[in-house]
Order: structure tokens, then C-alpha cells, then sequence
């Protein structure tokens, strides 16, 4: 597998919320796992996220696309925390202002 081919994407319930771990890069090649993950727990009727990126090192403006559709989804009816972001992830959430829509701890 070449790098930038895969994310591994893995989940678990805990107080009430889906809490989400990201390892990879979200880019043009990955970023429909994460929209079809999405996808998958919306339809189950969930609506409370924690993402942890801690092993998610790049966000192309593919993986930034999926994000802002996340966070649409959940913004009158649920929750988005991302937790433990990279800081080059970090500077490009700033650099697009994305710092400012979206909830981190």
C-alpha cells in the first residue's frame, strides 16, 4: 500500500457519543472513507462526534471539504469535537478558518 491510499478510520460508543480516531492522511484518495464512515453513523440516527486526530497528519482540501459537510450536519442538531489535532493540521485549519467553525479540546 502506498502512503496517502488508505485511513484507518475506528469508532466506539462512550457517554453517549460516537468517538472517532483518525490514521492517515484525509486527502483526495481518503477522504471518501471518511464521507462514507459519516455517512453510515448519521444514518444510524447518531449525532454526537469526538474525532481524535492525534495519527492524522495531513488534511488536504478534500478532507477539509468532508469536514465542513460533518460539521453541517451536526451544527443545529449535535456535536463535533476534534481532539489532539497535529499542528501542522492545526495551521491548516487556522490558515482556512476552519479555527473558527469548528470545536476543539
Amino acid at each position: 500500500m502506498q502512503q496517502g491510499d488508505s485511513m484507518n478510520i475506528t469508532s466506539r460508543e462512550e457517554g453517549g457519543k460516537t468517538l472517532i480516531a483518525l490514521e492517515g492522511r484525509l486527502d483526495t484518495n481518503t477522504s471518501p472513507q471518511l464521507e462514507e464512515f459519516m455517512g453510515t453513523q448519521f444514518d444510524a440516527g447518531k449525532k454526537d462526534f469526538e474525532v481524535d486526530m492525534a495519527a492524522c497528519d495531513f488534511v488536504s482540501s478534500a478532507g477539509l471539504r468532508v469536514i465542513v459537510a460533518m460539521q453541517k450536519r451536526v451544527v443545529n442538531n449535535g456535536s463535533l469535537l476534534f481532539r489532539n489535532v497535529q499542528p501542522e493540521v492545526m495551521d491548516v485549519f487556522e490558515m482556512t478558518g476552519f479555527s473558527k467553525i469548528l470545536t476543539f479540546a
